[in-house]
């Protein structure tokens, strides 16, 4: 069965857990389409970022070893308004926002790690 816009869908909802759990208040526009999917604020800061969420896509280069993200471009729009573009890899459910939000650069590295390498050892 197809679902149209369904990656799409799915990438907004891993980013709103990936906020949520992030202690960050998260808010969704009414209308369907516009320049914005998420509007995130910070319960430390207060800060607000707005985002653009898009599902990590790959391309392989030819005569280069690796792959390569697709990047995307902001629209004029989106740039005036200061929107960052969070790529969402929905299989692996990992999070790459750019430019990154100061909030979270420190605890990214911890949510990167595979889950058996964040538990600790009890003594």
């Amino acid at each position: 069965m197809h679902i149209p816009h369904g990656k799409g869908l799915i990438s907004e909802t891993i980013l709103t857990e990936y906020f949520l759990r992030h202690k960050f208040y998260v808010f969704k526009p009414t209308a369907a389409f516009g320049p914005i999917d998420l509007v995130v604020i910070s319960s430390e800061t207060g800060k607000i970022y707005t985002l653009d969420a898009k599902t990590e896509s790959f391309r392989k280069l030819k005569g280069r070893s690796g792959k390569y993200r697709i990047s995307r471009v902001l629209s004029k729009e989106q740039k005036k308004m200061g929107v960052r573009i969070a790529y969402v890899n929905i299989d692996t459910r990992e999070i790459n926002i750019v430019p990154p939000i100061p909030e979270l650069v420190e605890t990214e590295e911890i949510v990167r790690q595979k889950p058996e390498a964040r538990k600790t050892k009890k003594t």
